[in-house]
């Protein structure tokens, strides 16, 4: 969407583990030099938070270090849009990629929720401009409104353009402490909307 590329873009620098042990559940993770956001990526997923976790920051400083790559995102103006889609925007946003690398589905924690169980948002995404909404308690699927779909075509262009540039990191595996039989099979990584975000 040109609202999204006239934007500037932020950069974050990405960071490896180095400590086999660490409890983090992404093998990498990104922030900008002002460290005011984070980018987490591996297992076919994609996290980004509006904001460094307490968690996360110590990850960095005990856990990872710099690969010296760099990524770029229009930070300012998904948020910008997130915020005209759901009063209070969102806290963090984690989109889930199939094998193909294609955006599969979307999770969001929205700030201020409508009501205890509006905390977080699912869809289902078929293709650019096919999407459903996923209602995790009736395990049902639902229509989306259009502003809501304007938010994720916004998302699923931002994040099909970000895997394209990245894919060795978004298909790379957990560190060691969470491998497992079904550690590399592509899948969404589920975080609870109702607590802080948590890496680990």
């Amino acid at each position: 969407m040109n609202m999204m590329r006239n934007e500037p873009r932020q950069t974050f620098f990405i960071h490896r583990w180095t400590d086999p042990a660490t409890t983090s559940d992404f093998p990498f993770l990104g922030v900008p030099a002002d460290r005011s956001a984070l980018l987490s990526l591996g297992n076919y997923n994609v996290s980004l938070d509006f904001g460094l976790p307490e968690e996360a920051a110590q990850f960095l400083a005990r856990d990872f270090a710099p690969t010296g790559e760099e990524l770029y995102l229009d930070l300012r103006a998904l948020r910008r849009l997130l915020d005209e889609t759901f009063l209070g925007g969102a806290e963090f946003v984690i989109v889930s990629y199939d094998e193909r690398l294609s955006p599969c589905g979307v999770q969001l924690s929205l700030c201020t929720p409508g009501d205890e169980a509006d905390e977080g948002r699912e869809y289902t995404i078929e293709g650019f401009g096919s999407y459903q909404r996923f209602y995790r308690s009736r395990e049902q699927h639902g229509p989306v409104t259009l502003p809501e779909r304007f938010m994720l075509d916004a998302c699923v262009s931002t994040f099909a353009e970000l895997a394209a540039s990245c894919a060795t990191l978004i298909v790379e595996p957990p560190p060691p402490r969470y491998r497992g039989s079904t550690a590399e099979l592509p899948g969404p990584l589920m975080r609870q909307p109702d607590r802080p975000p948590n890496h680990s």
